[in-house]
């Protein structure tokens, strides 16, 4: 199979599942997006098996490397200072936005946390010493 056939197939079934989440949704009934999404993973890495050709590079996962490092930044700095401006506003003016503030605070904190630990791994799995 070719890779624009891939890409077609792959198309369609994200339309699909996301019609089915959406009436799911909808409907009220949560327990048909979980099988919807795993049926499609499933479909599609079927799918993908029957690619012959090379559908990836070491310059696209360099690329995605340094776009997903920017975002990291991006965000980890931007819900910083939104949630610390939120949970000022709490404490003065409105007391609602507290508890986002700390949401957003604590999912930075989460975050990190996640990066740094990724980041011990690849260092200690890519640097040889053990």
């Amino acid at each position: 199979m070719r890779f624009k056939t891939f890409t077609v197939i792959k198309m369609f079934v994200v339309i699909i599942m996301a019609g089915l989440v959406g009436w799911a949704v909808v409907s009220g009934n949560a327990l048909i997006p979980i099988p919807v999404a795993i049926a499609a993973l499933v479909i599609l890495l079927l799918f993908r098996r029957g690619v012959k050709e090379v559908v990836v590079d070491e310059r696209i996962y360099s690329i995605g490397e340094k776009a997903s490092y920017l975002a990291f930044r991006i965000f980890g700095i931007a819900a910083a200072v939104i949630g610390a401006t939120l949970v000022a506003l709490g404490q003065e003016a409105m007391p609602e936005m507290e508890p986002i503030g700390f949401t957003l605070a604590y999912s930075v904190c989460g975050l990190m946390a996640i990066y740094y630990i990724a980041y011990i791994y690849y260092n200690r799995k890519y640097s040889g010493k053990k």
